[in-house]
Formats: structure tokens, sequence, C-alpha cells
């Protein structure tokens, strides 16, 4: 069986849509190829992950801007090509917008799948989708991709992802084993610190951090590892270091580096942000900050992860993000939160779901 997934983009919605990739491979009986179409700045993320068999890029952003070029018109042509050639059996749009639509139409699979209308992120999706399926909206976001899938196959048997670790190299594999040998004569618990989001009022204030971050290593005796992906993050993790003993502001790592260093500690304090997201794809436990987005359906699942949940004090509700996450000045539902109101959060969810997992004192 030939399968094409389109999720183009972005970062932390592709990592939720990899339980599909397993899922595909452990129900689908006999061969089995999946390809996958993504944005050309996501396609390194896609390319990493075991099992997937052939990565299409496209560069729409780059396309838009120069539509009336040769060089834009080339390489259309080229990705249209490419893609026809494959006699996919079915593509799953698990993107649901007009962009997604048109990828899929140009395709010969014989089964075009997507979103129904109440879920779909553009209505016009729907034209170039043959089978819709409605999926839960209040149901995590790596469910509602699975549910597609699962419905399509007509599976009833709900199913549980198991992580993934992404392809790297015997010298990636080996800087991850020079900042791993830097700690291995220390038996406290390592843990992972992601300050940093694309979207200002996901964040945690820096003080907030800093004061929670210190409530976790009064309690748990651990050792803190920095990562950040901009500049404006490293000071911020160079900062946070200097208050915090026994910690260390890493070098940046490329993504797929970061999930498998991820892997080997144990536990990840991170934004709504890609950082957690590989966290949970890698199996490591987590702990997330959200406040203009839901916890119940972004963070990684299981009782070894753990949320803070922000509030508005506008009376704003939503089901997945704030409606408005990028305009919202004050970006309160975070920014006016205590550290004493995360810490209560992270403590209570440590005594419940983590007092077996081996982090102790």
């Amino acid at each position: 069986m030939r399968i094409l997934i389109v999720k183009t983009s972005a970062l932390g919605d592709i990592v939720h849509t990899f339980p599909v990739l397993a899922y595909l491979r452990d129900r689908v009986s006999g061969p089995l190829v999946i390809d996958w179409v993504v944005e050309a700045r996501c396609a390194g993320l896609v390319d990493a992950h075991p099992l997937i068999d052939n990565v299409y890029t496209v560069d729409t952003r780059a396309w838009k801007h120069s539509l009336f070029s040769k060089k834009t018109w080339d390489a259309v042509g080229k990705f249209r090509r490419e893609i026809r050639h494959a006699p996919y059996d079915v593509v799953f749009d698990l993107q649901g917008n007009t962009k997604s639509g048109l990828i899929t139409a140009t395709t010969r699979a014989r089964s075009k799948v997507g979103f129904a209308r109440s879920n779909v992120s553009e209505w016009p999706n729907l034209i170039f989708t043959y089978q819709h399926y409605d999926v839960n909206d209040r149901a995590s976001i790596r469910s509602s991709y699975l549910d597609v899938v699962r419905a399509y196959f007509e599976d009833p048997v709900p199913y549980e992802n198991i992580g993934v670790k992404l392809n790297i190299s015997s010298e990636e594999s080996a800087e991850i084993q020079d900042i791993t040998r830097r700690h291995s004569s220390d038996p406290s618990p390592k843990i992972l610190v992601c300050p940093g989001s694309a979207w200002e009022n996901k964040r945690l204030p820096d003080d907030v951090l800093r004061d929670f971050l210190k409530e976790v290593q009064k309690e748990l005796g651990c050792r803190f590892l920095f990562a950040w992906g901009s500049k404006e993050e490293l000071g911020t993790c160079q900062e946070l270091a200097t208050h915090l003993p026994h910690s260390e502001t890493l070098p940046k790592l490329s993504l797929r580096v970061l999930q498998n260093l991820m892997s080997e500690l144990d536990l990840v304090v991170a934004m709504d942000s890609l950082p957690l997201h590989l966290a949970g794809s890698a199996g490591t436990p987590t702990f997330g900050l959200f406040g203009p987005s839901s916890a119940a359906k972004y963070m990684p699942e299981g009782p070894q992860h753990g949320a803070y949940q922000g509030s508005c004090p506008y009376g704003k509700t939503f089901k997945k993000r704030c409606p408005i996450l990028r305009t919202c000045k004050t970006g309160a539902c975070l920014r006016h939160k205590t550290s004493a109101q995360v810490s209560e959060a992270f403590h209570k969810w440590w005594k419940v779901a983590c007092v077996g997992a081996g982090l102790t004192k």
C-alpha cells in the first residue's frame, strides 16, 4: 500500500502528526510505503523520522512572493510531476486548509481523505477531499489526526503511541554523548528547560520562571540544562543559569539532536512550543506551561506529563487556542501569573504522577 500524508506545517503540528506514522506501520498489513509533503523550511524534521520513505517539499511562501517568475513555475511543475508519478492508494490531508487541498488534488490517489466540515481549518479544503471524517474537537490534537486515519481503516481499536527517536548521524550522537558525559558522575535528576516560544504571549516572564525553577531545584535537587533557538532565548538561558547552581546553557542544537538528547534526560520543562512536543515524541516526561492555548488539547499525553494552565482575566474561552493569542496586549493568562501558582501546579502533579519515576533527591 502506498500512502501520502499532506501536513505541510508548522513544526509543532508536524510532531503532533508523528503518531500516525507508528499507527500505519503497526496496523496496516502487507508492504507499505509512507511519503510526506511538507514545507521546505520544515523538511529536516520530517526527513529525520525513521518511518518515512520519501519527503516531497513545497515552498509556498517563496512561490507566493515570486508568483510570476520562471523559477517559481519550474519548481511548481517539478513538484507536480513528482507527486503525480507515484500511484498512491490514499492521501491523508491532515492540514485541512486550501493550500493542502490543492496539493491533495494534484495527486492521482484513489482515496483522498480529510476532515469533515465541522473540523476542517478552511472550508475550500472539502472540495479536494472525497472522504470526510468528524473528530472530537475536545480530544488531544494527536488523537484528532489519528482518528481520521483510524476512521478510514474502520479501526475501532484505540492506538497508544510509544514515541520515536529521530535519525541522527554518528557525529550528532557523539555531540549528545559529550553533553551527557559532563553530568554522568552526578546522580541528581537532569532537567532540560526551554524558555522560548515563537509567540510572546505563550512565554512565562523570566523572573517568574526563575523563581519557579528555584522551587523545583529545592524539591528535586536537580541540575538544569538550558536549550535555546534564538539570540534572545540564549540571553534568557544564560541569565537563568546564573541564578541556578549547577546549570548549563547548551550550544545551539538541531531539532533532531535536541530530541535525541531529551530521551537521555529526566524531565523537560517548556512553554507550549516545539521543544515540549519534541520531548513528548521522545517519551520523556514533561511539564508544560500553557496560557493562551489549551493544555488538554496540546500537552503530551500520559501521566508522566503535567502542565500549568493559565486563566484569562477577560473571560475568553476556547477549545484550542485563544482567538486573541497574537493580538492580546497584556498576555495576562501567563504574564500576570506568579511563581507560587506555577509551583503549586507542578508539586501537585509531581506528587500524584511522578513519585515512581525515580526523580527523587
